[in-house]
């Protein structure tokens, strides 16, 4: 039998998964596969979960969570040389890698994607010396996911994100930023950058329009600080994917990326902590496995 390590935490999204672990241990078995769970109570779980999951014993790793789960997965599997496939059963708050490859919250259809066996292979971004799956930011907004209460988050869903994104706007502060790639320099006061390996983030999926994640490269957005009454038919437009050519908007495409900032801001990974400033972001083509449906 294949053996698949199930890394799952409980405490994702609406706290459902759990009940569906028979499920799915019964889809694997029918198609020949062992199924070797592991639950994780804290973040240096997973850690050490991966760590107990050499290349040489398993045919890949399930992870059942969102992508904050997938993001220390990902950084766990570099810290120990695997190189196995991942598969993702979404049942995290913000699940937008799922959403890229448009993998459904379907334990059978999650299953049937490891034994169908159709695999792509997609960039990761890289942030000083920590990976990242879909989105490395900056500035305003950008630690939503951080200050959101747990129990506020599991029962409104993306709705928390919404509150606690209008509760930060009094908060808005002109941020002296400087952006360097090897064809220009940019200096401008911003509010707030997203650098994007796939096109969304906490849900919203128009923010990188037409941006790939097996392209080879990143894809910046940066927001100029600018009048409120200009930023608010912004973010309108911003939901509707029509904000790359605006004029309050910096938009770079390219594979490797400095940002300096001149105050001390929070960034965020994939929904997790990141690094304090000045950051190295480049892309590592092709270097992540992932199943998918077959009509993708």
């Amino acid at each position: 039998m294949k053996k698949i390590r199930l890394i799952y935490n409980p405490g994702s999204g609406d706290r459902s998964f759990k009940k569906r672990l028979d499920h799915l241990f019964e889809e694997f078995q029918r198609d020949g596969f062992q199924v070797v769970p592991y639950k994780t109570l804290n973040v240096e779980d997973i850690d050490h979960a991966v760590a107990l999951t050499p290349n040489e014993e398993y045919y890949a790793i399930a992870i059942a969570g969102g992508d904050g789960t997938i993001n220390r997965v990902v950084n766990a599997m570099a810290k120990y040389n695997l190189n196995l496939p991942i598969g993702i059963f979404p049942w995290g708050t913000a699940n937008d890698l799922a959403a890229y490859f448009n993998i459904q919250r379907d334990i059978k259809t999650c299953c049937k994607n490891f034994t169908d066996g159709n695999i792509r292979e997609i960039d990761l971004g890289k942030i000083n010396n920590r990976y990242f799956v879909n989105v490395a930011a900056g500035g305003l907004l950008t630690d939503v996911s951080q200050k959101i209460d747990i129990n506020m988050k599991n029962t409104l869903g993306k709705l928390a994100y919404y509150l606690k994104g209008v509760e930060q706007l009094p908060n808005f502060r002109p941020i002296p930023s400087t952006f360097t790639t090897k064809q220009e320099v940019i200096s401008e006061d911003i509010y707030l950058f997203m650098v994007f390996n796939g096109r969304s983030a906490g849900g919203f999926d128009m923010l990188a329009k037409g941006a790939k994640i097996d392209d080879g490269k990143i894809d910046l957005i940066a927001i100029k600080a600018c009048p409120v009454m200009e930023l608010i038919p912004l973010f309108f437009r911003i939901l509707k994917g029509e904000h790359l050519t605006d004029d309050n908007v910096i938009y770079i495409k390219t594979d490797k990326l400095s940002i300096d900032c001149e105050i001390d801001v929070e960034t965020d990974i994939d929904g997790e902590a990141g690094p304090h400033f000045p950051v190295d972001i480049e892309v590592i083509p092709k270097c992540l496995k992932i199943f998918v449906p077959k009509s993708v």
